[in-house]
């Protein structure tokens, strides 16, 4: 078992303790130190992992990302320019893919990086991510929206999730692909 005493950790509250302070004289020193050890033995971080970093499908991602930046503005230009103040939009329930934190967090400020679309609320019981998407006017648009989500963290889970889960995420987003976009009455886990 890992200890839950990190001195990187201790360090940075020293640090940040005296610089609050503004002094680094010997009384707010002891301060610091007395607070830093209060704080990690009263309230213990959790032990984790770093995630699995795999360059390859990290470069990939970054790739996907930057090309759905640029086509996603697009869509979102040509939609203002089209119908102005009319602009249609839904709110499409994606399942989430990942049972890991960070892998979610990231897919989620993934997803709502792009000016298109932005989750708008992580259901973790439910195993969904509510997602707004700007220009849906049809069921095949909003399949489209669910499709994109699911692909974005497809390639999340690969770049970064644990080797189970990056093993078999293509199969298991595949599945739910075939589903369509869910709404919200019949969320999956619902």
């Amino acid at each position: 078992m890992r200890s839950r005493f990190s001195l990187s950790v201790f360090a940075w509250l020293v640090l940040v303790w005296l610089l609050l302070w503004g002094s680094a004289d010997p009384l707010a020193l002891l301060g610091a130190v007395i607070v830093a050890l209060a704080v990690l033995l009263l309230f213990p971080l959790p032990t984790r992992r770093l995630p699995l970093l795999r360059p390859l499908r990290l470069a990939r991602l970054a790739g996907y990302v930057l090309v759905d930046l640029v086509t996603s503005a697009v869509r979102t230009s040509r939609e203002v320019l089209q119908y102005g103040g009319k602009v249609r939009a839904a709110v499409v329930a994606v399942p989430v893919l990942s049972d890991v934190d960070h892998v979610i967090a990231t897919s989620a400020n993934l997803v709502s990086l792009t000016p298109d679309t932005f989750v708008l609320q992580i259901d973790r019981r439910g195993h969904v991510f509510y997602v707004y998407s700007l220009g849906v006017r049809t069921r095949e648009e909003a399949d489209r929206a669910h499709d994109q989500a699911l692909e974005l963290q497809v390639r999340v889970v690969r770049a970064l999730g644990p080797a189970e889960e990056a093993a078999d995420v293509h199969e298991r987003a595949h599945a739910r692909r075939k589903s369509g976009a869910a709404s919200p009455e019949r969320a999956p886990g619902r």
